[in-house]
């Protein structure tokens, strides 16, 4: 597969085109396309081309064969060129009466030393063109499709290289090969430019051939001894092999050891090993390593891929292999553990060894993000207590709260006994089910319960802060989300794991709190250690960098969140991530944009969660009367109940009287917003309060009041870290103080607001703040200048409108001048009024 233009690599094509130089030598890696340049330069020379390959037998025949009176020949892979067919190409162009020219490609450090020499010696002027990786804007237009985003993961994995760029552009992110032992893409269908890459592992001699089979099928990281007992070749041969393999450039050394150059290129040759070579090669490896008593992981790896059937002691070791990575590598559990499920002998089939794999598999399979196999294996078990606690989650994770809740109780009834984790389950899903008061009284019995450890108590003080957090009650809410966040910074992965579950609701509760950066570094640690919890910790994750200010972050975290929600069937998370992207479109998008995910987020269904519901109702509220998209954005019932977002909602409410005409009403809400806040004492809170009435006041022309409350508002979000509030009210002060004739100061304000929105990336606001600048501007004419020549008519025409904060196109066009005469005249103004910027004249001119 071939790009349908050709993208960059100007610079490298001009010097190729050149014909100062008799031969011009194209160096770089495999797949950074030095054929497609090749193919581009022939296409494009003024001359006549002969294009030659040098793979292959017979260069030297092929060359004689095909060669007329072109006066460009160009030759590809050039390392694989024998010195006879070099010594050929060479007497084409040293001749004293030939015009022609060479040019030739070679692997980056693979050059022919014949072809050194001979250049050497017959003084022939060479040039050397090094293709580096591709840059960004490089990968964009390769890459027309993909949002900047998915670009930079591509870019990353494919190292830039646009071979690499092309094929993995055209996989989903789960069959990328990575860097560790797992081969997703070796099972599908070969793309077409997997070609290229199976192509040369086929050409491979027959020694580097069984090597490279077998240094597949052994690992990212390549062991020679191990290679040698795959391949049953004299260890001397394997050696050699190798050698002759990192010249070739098909694998590479380094620090972490000897690999294929790229991933890529191990699924080529594990495509070419062929399954049943494959089985008995891992047989053997299995083997070898079970003689030098090799670690059991190590040893699952390849039993998997070739057991035998009703080879009891390969099913024991996979066992127990998949025992002791359970709660490190629960994807490789499950299929260690399936693997030895299903090589069991008949007799032992529904057994008690039958069963406590499969339960174990279950588990495995769910901590690894696959529920559905999960559910549909426990199923087919006997009832048991810990069978129904895992069915109780797999429901969960399948979004089936209410069933999952159902199915907690009766495993819970059916152990007959006091089980601190069962409880503790059955107290989030309560949570998620909406009943706070129920789940806050199971949380205490459990707290009591002499058999729970620190990582259940730490999970039931995280459950106690978003259930405290809901009912208002901050400062209780405060304690145990301390407590919990201490308890988790005190855990290794493997108890965080045990209650991964109860962190995104500590997140959230987090944020809530102020605490966003503790909640931020939390997810942060858990997202790596859990594949079924990724909606919920992604979704609250969105959050927390919305509120940061960190724009382009939570829009994917909301995406992550969207996806994971639709792989895993839970439908609450969905409008939740849609809200949260909507949040990110007012501040960044186009208005078009922002309505139509409104109208979107409107029409879902509201979560079942408490707080989830009524963030994505607060968000509806607020961005819909931003919008204008209903008088008073959302209809809905005004909660009066303490909740975490009611000094929001109550400035919100402030709000909207406001454009509505009734001042008294805004008052009112402004004041209730000051009570509550006062009540919380969460930095947030006051911020929002004292904005709120900020605005009231600004609007009854209550000028001393409203900067005093706006600056307050402005230091308080900045002790939340909540970058965008701080903007705003930064925007409020400069507004207010414009409307003083301060107008020093209020330039300096905008100037402020305008690096908080440019630092998000929140283009709406910088347009907002554009307008308020406009707004200033117009409230009083330039002054004179006191001395220094004086301005034309048609320079303090222009000095105007730069004061005014219109860009030179925007003059222009209303001007009906070319942007090359507006820029003229800014500079004749700058020079008049000894300035060096744009920003200088506002000062200047504006008393």
């Amino acid at each position: 597969m071939v790009e349908k233009e050709f993208v960059g690599r100007s610079a490298e094509l001009a010097a190729c085109l050149d014909r100062s130089a008799a031969v011009t030598v194209v160096e770089g890696r495999p797949g950074i396309g030095k054929t497609r340049l090749l193919a581009e330069v022939a296409r494009r020379a003024p001359d006549p081309v002969c294009a030659v390959p040098a793979a292959g037998t017979g260069f030297a025949r092929r060359l004689a064969r095909v060669l007329g009176s072109e006066s460009l020949v160009v030759v590809d892979d050039a390392q694989w060129a024998d010195e006879e067919s070099l010594r050929l190409l060479m007497s084409l162009v040293r001749r004293p009466d030939s015009d022609r020219r060479l040019v030739l490609s070679v692997r980056d450090g693979r050059q022919q030393p014949a072809l050194a020499r001979l250049l050497h010696a017959e003084r022939v002027p060479a040039r050397y063109v090094t293709l580096p990786a591709f840059t960004d804007d490089e990968v964009a237009r390769l890459l027309p499709g993909h949002d900047a985003a998915e670009r930079a993961r591509i870019a990353a994995a494919a190292e830039r290289i646009p071979l690499y760029l092309l094929l993995l552009a055209d996989l989903p992110p789960r069959e990328w090969p990575g860097q560790d032992d797992s081969l997703a893409a070796e099972d599908r269908p070969m793309l077409p430019a997997e070609r290229v890459l199976f192509a040369e592992v086929s050409a491979l001699p027959e020694p580097e051939r069984l090597v490279v089979q077998a240094a597949a099928c052994g690992g990212a990281t390549i062991d020679a001894d191990l290679v040698q007992a795959m391949t049953v070749l004299p260890r001397a041969e394997v050696g050699h092999a190798i050698e002759r393999l990192l010249r070739r450039g098909v694998l590479a050394g380094g620090a972490a050891g000897l690999r294929f150059r790229h991933p890529l290129v191990r699924v080529a040759a594990a495509r070419l090993a062929g399954r049943g070579w494959a089985a008995g090669a891992h047989h053997r490896a299995a083997e070898y390593l079970r003689e030098l008593d090799a670690p059991l992981a190590l040893r699952a790896y390849h039993l998997e891929k070739s057991l035998y059937r009703h080879d009891l002691v390969a099913v024991g070791e996979l066992a127990s292999a998949g025992e002791e990575v359970l709660g490190t590598d629960p994807a490789a559990c499950a299929r260690w553990l399936g693997a030895a499920v299903a090589n069991l002998p008949e007799r032992m089939r529904g057994g008690h060894e039958h069963c406590r794999l499969s339960v174990l598999r279950a588990e495995a399979l769910l901590a690894s993000g696959q529920p559905a196999g999960a559910r549909a294996l426990l199923t087919a078990l006997p009832e048991s207590p810990r069978v129904l606690a895992l069915l109780s989650r797999c429901e969960h994770a399948l979004g089936r709260t209410r069933r999952a809740r159902a199915i907690a109780e009766a495993a819970i009834a059916a152990s007959g006994k006091s089980d601190a984790r069962a409880q503790l389950e059955l107290a989030h899903l309560e949570l998620l089910d909406g009943d706070i008061d129920g789940a806050q009284q199971r949380l205490r019995r459990t707290a009591a319960d002499p058999g729970a450890g620190s990582a259940v108590q730490s999970a039931i003080a995280a459950l106690a802060a978003i259930g405290l957090a809901c009912a208002g009650r901050t400062a209780e809410a405060r304690h145990a989300q301390r407590a919990a966040a201490d308890g988790f910074d005190l855990l290794d992965d493997s108890e965080l794991r045990s209650v991964l579950y109860t962190v995104p609701a500590l997140c959230w509760a987090s944020s809530f709190l102020d605490d966003d950066r503790r909640a931020l570094a939390l997810l942060d640690r858990a997202l790596p250690l859990s594949a079924a919890g990724l909606p919920f910790l992604y979704s609250a994750r969105g959050f927390v960098l919305w509120k940061l200010g960190r724009l382009a972050e939570a829009a994917e975290a909301a995406t992550e969140a969207e996806n994971a929600a639709t792989r895993f069937g839970h439908h609450d998370v969905v409008p939740m991530a849609a809200a949260i992207r909507l949040r990110v479109l007012l501040a960044t998008g186009d208005r078009t944009a922002a309505e139509q995910q409104w109208r979107t987020v409107e029409k879902m269904p509201r979560p079942a969660v408490e707080w989830w519901r009524r963030t994505v109702e607060h968000i509806l509220a607020e961005a819909g009367f931003e919008l204008g998209m209903l008088p008073g954005a959302v209809e809905q019932p005004m909660e009066r109940t303490e909740n975490p977002l009611l000094v929001a909602r109550l400035a919100q409410d402030c709000r909207v009287a406001l454009a509505e005409g009734a001042p008294a009403e805004a008052r009112r809400r402004a004041a209730e917003a000051m009570e509550r806040a006062a009540v919380t004492g969460l930095h947030s809170d006051l911020g929002i309060a004292l904005l709120a009435r900020a605005t009231v006041l600004a609007a009854e022309a209550d000028l001393a009041a409203a900067l005093t409350d706006a600056s307050a508002a402005a230091v308080a979000f900045g002790r939340a870290a909540m970058a965008l509030h701080r903007g705003r009210a930064v925007l409020l002060v400069a507004e207010v103080l414009g409307r003083q004739e301060n107008f020093d100061a209020a330039t300096q304000r905008i100037g402020e607001a305008r690096e908080v929105f440019r630092s998000a990336g929140a283009s709406a606001l910088l347009r907002e703040t554009t307008k308020v600048q406009r707004r200033l501007a117009g409230r009083r004419k330039p002054r004179p200048t006191a001395d220094g020549p004086a301005l034309s008519r048609r320079e303090r025409q222009v000095a105007e409108m730069v004061v005014r904060g219109l860009t030179t196109k925007e003059i222009a066009a209303e001007l009906f001048l070319s942007p090359r005469t507006v820029d003229a005249h800014v500079a004749r103004v700058l020079n008049k009024l000894d300035l060096t910027t744009r920003a200088g004249i506002a000062r200047r001119l504006i008393g």
